[in-house]
């Protein structure tokens, strides 16, 4: 039963993202500095707030953001990640959104996106981790999910290899030399 319901709820937020994500040239913002390439993911959105009214005028839902703390961060990624997520986040909150109970909406230090891509390059070097960051990233900001956020036309971080084999859609470089932002096929706002 709640299994069901949990399907129930998935199937809804995509049906929602799906009937209110528009493409739109003036979606693409710029906050002056030409040289981050997350400019290239859309708006630039500067704090939680932001983020969750973004997220509610795209899916009229994640009404309410709730601030929360740096230790409940590591709370909520665990703390291999908050070690390497942590050092770059300015602030963060949750929402209710679709599956999620508690969707992350995390604000990054907007001169720090090329430091965390490359911390994370050099804990894939180490083994410390075995795969790319798990949320879907804008400009300067990212969702804690990945199910249905691709909708909403969030990118994939990616600083493993891309193959001729993957799937990778649109792909737009990242801050780091050996990362890329990539959006699944067909999804290209």
């Amino acid at each position: 039963m709640r299994h069901g319901l949990m399907l129930a709820r998935c199937a809804a937020l995509a049906a929602l993202l799906v009937g209110s994500v528009a493409c739109s040239s003036g979606a693409t913002g710029s906050t002056g500095s030409t040289d981050l390439a997350a400019n290239a993911l859309g708006p630039p959105l500067a704090n939680p707030v932001e983020v969750a009214d973004w997220v509610h005028e795209k899916t009229g839902q994640c009404d309410e953001a709730q601030p929360r703390t740096m230790e409940e961060f590591h709370d909520f990624v665990g703390p291999l990640r908050a070690a390497l997520y942590a050092p770059y986040v300015t602030e963060w909150a949750t929402c209710q959104a679709g599956p999620y109970e508690r969707l992350g909406l995390v604000v990054f230090r907007r001169d720090g996106l090329g430091d965390f891509q490359r911390a994370w390059q050099g804990a894939l070097s180490s083994g410390e981790v075995l795969d790319d960051p798990d949320f879907g990233f804008g400009n300067g900001f990212a969702l804690s999910g990945t199910l249905g956020l691709e909708l909403l036309g969030l990118h994939q971080l990616r600083c493993t290899p891309v193959t001729p084999d993957d799937e990778v859609g649109h792909t737009v470089a990242a801050e780091a030399e050996g990362c890329v932002y990539t959006q699944a096929p067909g999804h290209h706002h």
